[in-house]
């Protein structure tokens, strides 16, 4: 989730200077993607890519001895707690009535969780310096950084799981001339950030939906395929928190999912158009969340 904003940093360097990662370890798809992008690693397992003029070193694989720190954010329900915080559009505007102060019923319901997942999910939003309680209420900081949390963790725990069918077309650059998406259905991913930029050609199609009628799919011609251009993820949320959105949300097609989670989408696709487009997408809609 951090790719972005580390090829900006790249970009930014002086001519003599580069950018190095440090980190607890980074495993050999992350090691991959900073090689390929040329940025500096090393982690504390001993992995490592340096190049320099006479110098060039490429260590990977290497699995660190120091047990990882789990904490409650690394869980599928903090996940969804916390995607509900932070696209409730109530968060600033109207923070008394925000589902971060409501009664853990109501945080529960919106965000698709269980009642006793809501507040060890707070107690490790505040142990971990993102949750504030300021005179009985509560406030949300150091919001870039829990974004980037967020995106991490959601990629890592949860997307995969909610994929439910592939499926292929000729060419999703045609979406404009499909049907208009069930009632039940929302984009995501590469359409969604073409509607909300005006920049992406989009090459796949994400859409959020419990299920596809068969008579949208045929309409479409599209054809069941495990490694598809289209693909079909269930929905994580509760309605509540579509409600929220359709209130609120001033200017965001009321097909699409929130701009938060296109972003995580468009990351998920590691392509150079798509991180750019996701900076896009943050500087446009995102920057407002932080």
């Amino acid at each position: 989730a951090a790719l972005p904003a580390l090829e900006t940093l790249v970009k930014r360097c002086a001519p003599d200077c580069s950018l190095l990662v440090a980190a607890s370890q980074i495993g050999p798809s992350m090691a991959k993607l900073l090689q390929e992008r040329n940025i500096a690693f090393m982690d504390a397992a001993g992995n490592a890519f340096l190049t320099a003029p006479g110098l060039h070193v490429w260590i990977s694989g290497k699995r660190s001895g120091v047990k990882r720190v789990v904490t409650g954010l690394h869980r599928q329900s903090a996940v969804k707690i916390i995607f509900a915080l932070l696209t409730d559009p109530r968060l600033d505007k109207e923070p008394d009535a925000a589902l971060l102060n409501s009664p853990v019923r109501i945080l529960a319901k919106a965000a698709g969780v269980a009642m006793g997942s809501v507040g060890n999910v707070l107690d490790n939003l505040r142990s971990m310096g993102f949750l504030l309680d300021d005179d009985g209420a509560r406030r949300l900081v150091e919001r870039e950084r829990l974004i980037e949390v967020w995106a991490t963790e959601y990629l890592a725990r949860l997307r995969r799981r909610m994929v439910t069918q592939r499926y292929r077309c000729g060419s999703v650059r045609d979406w404009k001339r499909w049907p208009a998406l069930p009632s039940n259905a929302k984009w995501g991913g590469e359409v969604a950030a073409s509607r909300l930029t005006g920049y992406l050609r989009p090459e796949t199609a994400t859409v959020y939906t419990d299920r596809l009628p068969d008579e949208w799919v045929v309409r479409v011609g599209l054809k069941p395929d495990p490694d598809g251009n289209v693909e079909v993820l269930k929905p994580f949320w509760g309605d509540a928190l579509v409600q929220r959105w359709s209130g609120n949300a001033k200017g965001l097609p009321s097909d699409c999912v929130h701009p938060l989670l296109v972003y995580a989408d468009l990351l998920s696709r590691d392509e150079e158009r798509c991180a750019e487009t996701a900076k896009r997408l943050y500087d446009g809609y995102l920057r407002k969340l932080a």
